[in-house]
């Protein structure tokens, strides 16, 4: 019977481990509460971020930005306006004009306040806290220990969650018609792979390079309205991306590793476009960050877990989870948070925060599949059934040595007699 015991117990521990699911907490840490949130380096032209911003080295700014201008609107609740790990650096724009950097807590009357560890150099100029010129907000110089965010204990915690958002099975289907040529050709759908939906209601979708390059649609489809969907973007195959148009300085060369290139994507859920979540903001009598009050924009989130360089060429609804990434960021607007190693670029940031799911600190926990669950169940069968025989056969055998240890030994020659 132990012969029958041993490998069956065996096989029923070897497929629960084979098809044990993964219920990851996914949430931003200290980042939920930045709209960018970047490791080191900061470059900006033109353009505003609506919410907060942490920057862990150098913040420089080309021409005029805002930061913070509607933290008062949106409710964001106490803290900095911005946060610099290095100096914060003002230059002129490469057209040559100056414009001014301004840090707010609600535009135009309120500043905002800004903590930094460096610096404050406006136009290759040292300048101190008061008399700054061109920019303006209310600044305070602090050690890099006494800074109001940890960068590195951070993105510890932010490179665990894409590494395991990267290695999550997806549990959604990508569909793509094709042509009478054999080529693909038409807009992406992506559908859940069960008419079950998961016990955390997240969808996962793998989309690579070449499904980017081939169309600006991306309809999801079949999923409820508080649904949270991950896209975990990839570019295994190293192949070059879209040019997409004038504007799109950024792209990935053919062979470039490590390389993500988001070219123009209409993203639409339900048959709802992304965008038109959207459709209250400025409209009284609600105030301007009242088009933030809906569910499906902050649910997504696009995962570059693999990713060294991520060039963002379209207007993005949804967040941006690149820990290990230069963001090179085109002229365009993404309504979400970003957080990446560094950032480039004149893209607008507004505000339209990712909902976290699960509980903190991520990780993986275990959650029995139906599979699991038939499989604890079968294995149980099996021993219940089996018990008596197991049973006797022990019994018999303590019988038999009761018996052998009551027998009379026989005297072996080296045994002593009296």
């Amino acid at each position: 019977m132990k012969k029958f015991l041993i490998p069956a117990i065996t096989l029923f521990v070897s497929a629960i481990l084979a098809t044990q699911a993964y219920a990851i907490a996914i949430d931003l840490g200290d980042a939920s509460q930045y709209s960018a949130f970047i490791k080191t380096n900061y470059k900006v032209s033109g353009t505003d971020t609506e919410g907060r911003v942490a920057i862990g080295g150098d913040l420089t700014v080309y021409g005029g930005h805002d930061i913070g201008a509607e933290i008062t609107n949106l409710n964001m609740g106490a803290g900095p306006s911005l946060v610099v790990g290095g100096n914060i650096v003002k230059e002129s724009s490469q057209w040559g004009g100056n414009g001014a950097f301004n840090v707010y807590k609600d535009h135009p009357s309120v500043l905002g306040d800004a903590v930094y560890s460096g610096k404050i150099i406006d136009n290759s100029v040292v300048t101190p806290d008061s008399g700054r010129g061109s920019i303006a907000g209310n600044f305070s110089q602090v050690t890099k220990a006494n800074l109001p965010v940890d960068f590195d204990s951070a993105f510890a915690h932010l490179n665990k969650l894409s590494t395991d958002l990267m290695a999550m099975t997806a549990n959604g289907i990508v569909e793509q018609a094709i042509g009478n040529d054999g080529k693909i050709t038409g807009p992406l759908t992506f559908k859940p792979k069960s008419n079950v939906a998961p016990s955390d209601n997240v969808y996962i979708f793998d989309v690579t390079q070449e499904q980017i390059n081939s169309t600006e649609g991306w309809f999801v489809e079949d999923v409820s309205d508080d649904a949270t969907i991950i896209f975990n973007v990839t570019n295994d195959n190293a192949i070059e991306s879209n040019q997409n148009w004038g504007g799109n300085k950024d792209t990935c060369a053919e062979g470039q590793d490590g390389c993500v290139h988001l070219s123009q994507t209409n993203l639409s859920i339900n048959g709802k476009t992304a965008f038109s979540h959207f459709d209250g903001k400025g409209k009284q009598p609600t105030n301007k960050g009242a088009y933030k009050n809906t569910t499906m924009t902050n649910n997504i989130l696009f995962n570059f877990g693999n990713a060294t360089q991520v060039n963002l060429a379209s207007d993005m609804y949804g967040s941006v989870l690149a820990p290990n990434a230069d963001i090179k960021a085109n002229p365009s607007v993404i309504w979400g948070q970003v957080i990446g190693k560094s950032w480039e670029g004149n893209m607008q940031i507004n505000y339209n925060p990712f909902s976290s799911v699960g509980s903190t600190p991520p990780g993986p926990t275990p959650v029995p599949t139906p599979e699991t669950i038939w499989l604890f169940v079968l294995a149980f069968a099996l021993l219940y059934v089996n018990r008596k025989p197991f049973i006797r056969v022990k019994r018999k055998s303590v019988a038999e040595k009761s018996e052998a240890d009551t027998a009379p030994k026989a005297l072996t020659n080296n045994s002593v007699t009296a």
